[in-house]
């Protein structure tokens, strides 16, 4: 999966780009994730790839399609603000399919076997469960604060309430690091993840294999396709 984001990221051609799109739509298909769950985690990648849409085709030079005022919009641009797009939100439906078919712990696991040094995974299960523990217990103070009738407001108090807040949070996540550290150590944590039975793929996951290379390596053979680059 990750080598079918790259060539989708790489690519140079508008009509590429849309089948890359195409396919990561039908691999979320397939991996039967919620749509709600994607939908809300692609707001913040579609607001960020949105100003390429808005911007390139009034920067780039090229052939003017269309006049605003002093402004006039490109078609290379607007090309080119497109592609990045459709590239964006195709490598990020993507990176959804990729973290929602399988819990994370396993995600990282799969790359310690892959030769990723075993210390940098443990960075990565570890920074993935305390980000969610934070965010819990952000949301516990936040509802303590309601509960107590503190009023979000533009001013010093709101501010002040605020970085008292996040200062508790971080001495609380503190402690609880500590006590996370002595429980594994006290259940023979020696700095080295446990090993695990690895799993041995069957034909069947080999051809699902093949087939993401195959796709990977076609969107980059326009060529030999007949597509041509736009």
């Amino acid at each position: 999966m990750g080598l079918l984001m790259l060539s989708i990221v790489t690519l140079q051609s508008l009509v590429l780009a849309s089948m890359g799109l195409a396919i990561s739509f039908g691999f979320l298909v397939l991996s039967r994730i919620s749509w709600k769950r994607v939908a809300g985690n692609l707001r913040w990648p579609v607001l960020f790839f949105m100003p390429f849409l808005l911007i390139l085709p009034f920067t780039v030079e090229g052939e003017a399609v269309a006049s605003l005022s002093y402004l006039s919009a490109s078609r290379q641009g607007s090309l080119l603000g497109l592609l990045i797009f459709l590239k964006g939100c195709a490598a990020v439906i993507l990176a959804q399919v990729l973290q929602g078919c399988c819990p994370f712990s396993v995600t990282a696991l799969a790359l310690r076997d892959l030769g990723v040094p075993d210390s940098l995974v443990q960075i990565f299960l570890f920074t993935y469960r305390n980000i969610d523990l934070l965010g819990q217990e952000l949301s516990s103070s936040f509802r303590s604060m309601s509960a107590r009738g503190f009023e979000r407001q533009s001013n010093s108090r709101t501010a002040r309430v605020y970085g008292n807040a996040f200062g508790a949070l971080l001495l609380r996540s503190l402690a609880r690091s500590e006590r996370m550290f002595f429980a594994m150590v006290s259940r023979g944590y020696d700095g080295h993840l446990p090993k695990i039975k690895a799993r041995r793929m069957n034909l069947w996951d080999w051809m699902k294999a093949l087939s993401v290379v195959f796709m990977a390596l076609a969107l980059q053979s326009p060529g030999v396709m007949g597509w041509s680059m736009l």
